[in-house]
């Protein structure tokens, strides 16, 4: 593990352009729909990290044919209609929570394959049963466990899909239910020839990211589905074709943009994230709502968003409470430069979140009181109470001992991220670090560039 990274603050407003990666989320549904679809796509703007760098294994190791040209962010994946080359193949995924469900999905297809999957430490934590159950519900794969029933590792006997009807728990994860929308109703399977219906029933799941698979369905020639307010889905059999250009763009990572909208908020000036459109794919593009709020304007009119603060001085507000379960991935954003608010926040909505990489209720709750902020945790949110005071005393007590406040990120990116806004921001006054990040390196899973993208923003 690396050490702990210091964090020069940022000395005065911003006045830059920054292109953001790719989706991480979006790069990976892509390239389970480019490998299902006829054809051949060549992904636009994608990201290249270790998530996306699971997947791509994985897919070369079940026989796909796949280029990469990361210097013009582009990834050529030769579509198989449907078809898994390899009968047999050990997975790895990582902490890859997109790889985990969508491959085990996927794998389902290859009826008679045989794929022993297996995870990090903190994956083999992560649930995994609501996909694991309904795959079986479906007769579409069997499971032998060998640790926790559940959870990985696995090995998953494929089955292939027939038409049928499951009930789907996809609480924990909107993914659960996102891995059987992009594989299930796939061609060349026990489908057969004149083709079938895969009805899934899953009345509770958060709908932003389900939304996106749905959209990018289309986008490789699958028919819109709809869901009732029963949550089903009726999706019948499908056979994906490359899009007609050949080329399918990835939308920048908005969660990524979460970051530097708060640091044009903190610091003011003006920011320019190009290609980024004002009705994105991605459901965190509402964290703009919050911040405005505090004063940020954007405007996302012309395939670019502009961000603004005039008056950081002016940010402070009073209490509020905001429901973050359509946008959690940017919930520890703002959790992060709570201290810098004013009023206290109560965070609701992210339950969930104690499931992902880590448990980041208790991560939050953990690291802002090590900064001597007031914190409640709860099953299902977390109250902030800023003390910039405390904070200052405690960075001042670190620096007059030689060192400086450090945050464990628990091999977690947005642990990383987040509180490097927070110490961007010139807390002491004097332009020094005062704040440093543990394991940096963390930030690899989904933006390897981030530490190197705030430096830039040192120059003109």
């Amino acid at each position: 593990m690396s050490d702990p990274l210091p964090i020069d603050p940022l000395d005065k407003a911003l006045n830059h352009t920054l292109s953001l990666p790719g989706s991480k989320s979006i790069t990976n549904r892509a390239l389970i729909l480019a490998a299902l679809a006829e054809g051949t796509t060549e992904l636009e703007g994608a990201l290249f990290s270790r998530d996306t760098r699971i997947m791509l294994t994985a897919l070369d190791a079940l026989g796909f044919e796949t280029s990469i040209d990361e210097a013009r962010a582009r990834i050529t994946v030769k579509g198989l209609g449907g078809r898994i080359p390899a009968a047999e193949a050990k997975i790895e995924v990582g902490n890859a929570g997109t790889a985990a469900r969508f491959l085990t999905a996927f794998l389902a297809l290859k009826a008679g394959g045989e794929y022993p999957l297996d995870g990090d430490d903190a994956m083999r934590e992560r649930p995994m049963s609501g996909l694991l159950d309904a795959l079986v519900a479906l007769d579409a794969a069997e499971f032998k466990f060998h640790g926790k029933p559940g959870h990985f590792p696995f090995t998953l006997k494929a089955k292939g899909y027939q038409s049928g009807e499951a009930a789907v728990d996809a609480r924990a994860s909107s993914q659960i239910l996102s891995a059987l929308l992009l594989s299930a109703p796939t061609c060349s399977t026990r489908l057969g020839p004149a083709g079938g219906t895969v009805k899934i029933v899953c009345p509770d799941v958060r709908p932003h990211y389900v939304a996106i698979t749905l959209k990018m369905r289309e986008a490789f020639g699958a028919a819109p589905v709809e869901t009732n307010e029963a949550g089903t889905y009726t999706l019948p059999s499908t056979n994906y074709t490359a899009p007609r250009s050949g080329r399918y763009a990835i939308e920048p990572d908005v969660s990524a943009a979460s970051y530097f909208l708060a640091l044009t908020l903190i610091h003011g000036g003006t920011l320019h994230l190009p290609n980024l459109s004002g009705d994105p794919l991605q459901g965190d593009a509402h964290f703009i709502e919050v911040l405005a709020h505090h004063g940020l304007r954007v405007d996302a009119e012309h395939n670019e968003w502009i961000a603004v603060c005039k008056t950081p001085d002016a940010i402070q507000r009073g209490h509020r409470e905001i429901d973050f379960n359509g946008i959690s991935d940017t919930f520890l954003t703002y959790a992060a430069i709570a201290p810098l608010l004013g009023g206290s926040v109560r965070i609701t909505g992210i339950g969930h979140t104690r499931l992902q990489e880590t448990d980041r209720i208790a991560g939050m709750a953990a690291e802002l009181s090590k900064l001597g902020q007031l914190v409640k945790e709860e099953e299902d949110a977390l109250t902030i109470q800023p003390k910039p005071n405390e904070l200052r005393a405690r960075a001042l007590k670190a620096r007059n001992a030689g060192q400086l406040l450090a945050i464990d990120t628990y091999e977690d990116h947005r642990f990383a991220m987040s509180f490097a806004v927070l110490a961007s921001f010139d807390l002491l006054g004097d332009g020094k670090p005062w704040l440093a990040i543990k394991d940096p390196n963390c930030c690899a899973k989904t933006f390897p560039g981030f530490f190197d993208a705030l430096e830039s923003l040192r120059h003109v």
